[in-house]
C-alpha cells in the first residue's frame, strides 16, 4: 500500500489515478485541508474505492520546535495538534509533492524516506529555482544534509530517497542518480474511459449537458481581487466578450480565487467547479470545445481541449464596452 500525500486539486487528480494503477489498494490519501471544499472533495475519492482519504488541518500546527529531542517533540506535537499519525512501515511508497509543508517537515521529523514529485507539471524544469539554491548556500546545509537534523525542503533532505521529473534527463536541479522520469503528460494522456469517468466523478459535482458540440468556454480570472476593476465593471466586461465571442452552449470555468458568481451572471451556462484542475478539460471531457476564450491569463498556454483558442488583453476585452 502507498500513501500520497496531497496539497492541490492537481496533486489530487495525478495521485488517484497513480493509486488506481497501482496494485495493492486501496491506497491512503492525505489531504491537506488547504485544499479547496477538502471534506467534500474526501467523500467523492472515498467513493472510487482507489484511495482512503484522512483530511489534515496543517493550520493547526503550532510552529518550529528547537532544542533537545526537537524532532520527536515536533512530532508529538503535530500529532496532537493535527489528528493523524504517520506509521512509516505501512506503506511501500509515500509520496508527497510539497515538502515544503508542515507535513514534509513532519516526514522528516518520523525519519520516513518519501519520494518528492512535481507540484506542478514540470515544475522542476523550471528557470527559476531561487529557492534550492539559496537553501544550498545558506549556512549549516551541507551539516543538515549530513546528520538528516533539521528541515531541508525541495528534495535536499536526506529522507528525500528520490526525486521525480517530468524529464529527469532536463533536471538539472539534481544528480541523475536521485532522479527518475515520471511523465505526468504520459498518464493524462494514457486514460482509459473508465478512468476518465471516474476523474469526472470526483471533480465535477453536476452532471454535463447531453450536446455540448460546438460550445464555448470562457475562461474568467478576477480583476477585482487584483484592484484593477470594480466587481460591475467585471462583470460588465465579461458579459461583452461572451457577447462577442461565444458560439454554441456556454461552459465557464474561473480562477479558484474568483469569488464572482457566474451562475447569476450567465443564467443558462454550465458553471464548472472553480477548484477542478485544468488538466481534466485537457485529458477528461468526453467532447472537445468550438472555441476557449481567456483575457490576460496564461490559462490557455498548455490547453488543448479546443478547435480555437482567444486570448485578449484587458484593454481589448474592455474596449468591447464601447462597441
Amino acid at each position: 500500500m502507498n500513501l500520497y500525500i496531497c496539497h492541490t486539486a492537481y496533486q489530487v487528480l495525478v495521485d488517484l489515478l497513480r493509486a488506481g494503477r497501482a496494485p495493492d489498494g486501496p491506497h491512503t490519501m492525505v489531504l491537506s485541508t488547504a485544499v479547496a471544499d477538502a471534506p467534500a472533495l474526501a467523500a467523492r475519492l472515498d467513493a472510487t474505492g482507489a484511495v482512503r482519504t484522512v483530511l489534515v488541518d496543517e493550520t493547526r500546527w503550532p510552529g518550529t520546535v528547537t532544542g533537545p529531542l526537537a524532532a520527536l517533540r515536533a512530532r508529538r506535537a503535530f500529532e496532537a495538534r493535527c489528528g493523524w499519525k504517520l506509521d512509516p512501515a505501512r506503506y511501500d511508497t509515500i509520496y508527497i509533492h510539497n515538502d515544503w509543508s508542515v507535513l514534509g517537515r513532519y516526514l522528516q521529523d518520523c525519519r520516513a524516506r518519501y519520494v518528492l514529485c512535481e507540484d506542478t507539471f514540470a515544475s522542476t524544469l523550471g528557470p527559476d529555482q531561487h529557492l534550492v539554491t539559496d537553501q544550498r548556500s545558506a549556512p549549516g546545509f551541507a551539516q543538515k544534509q549530513k546528520s538528516g537534523k533539521g528541515y531541508l525542503y525541495w528534495g535536499d533532505s536526506p529522507w528525500c530517497r528520490r526525486v521525480e521529473s517530468e524529464d529527469a534527463g532536463r533536471c538539472t536541479l539534481f544528480p541523475p542518480e536521485r532522479m527518475v522520469t515520471d511523465s505526468k503528460g504520459a498518464l493524462l494522456r494514457s486514460l482509459t474511459e473508465s478512468e476518465k469517468a471516474m476523474v469526472r466523478g470526483v471533480f465535477l459535482t453536476r452532471p454535463l449537458p447531453e450536446q455540448a458540440e460546438g460550445a464555448t468556454l470562457l475562461l474568467p480570472r478576477s480583476f477585482v481581487a487584483d484592484g484593477l476593476l470594480t466587481q460591475d465593471r467585471q462583470d460588465a466586461m465579461f458579459r461583452a466578450v461572451a457577447e462577442k465571442y461565444a458560439v454554441g452552449p456556454l461552459f465557464i470555468k474561473t480562477h479558484p480565487r474568483d469569488a464572482t458568481d457566474y451562475g447569476a451572471l450567465f443564467p443558462g451556462a454550465v458553471v464548472l467547479e472553480r477548484t477542478m484542475p485544468s488538466e481534466v478539460l485537457n485529458f477528461c471531457l468526453p467532447f472537445t470545445f468550438r472555441r476557449a476564450v481567456t483575457v490576460q491569463s496564461f490559462v490557455l498556454r498548455g490547453f488543448t481541449a479546443a478547435e480555437e483558442k482567444i486570448l485578449l488583453t484587458l484593454d481589448e476585452a474592455l474596449a468591447l464596452l464601447d462597441e
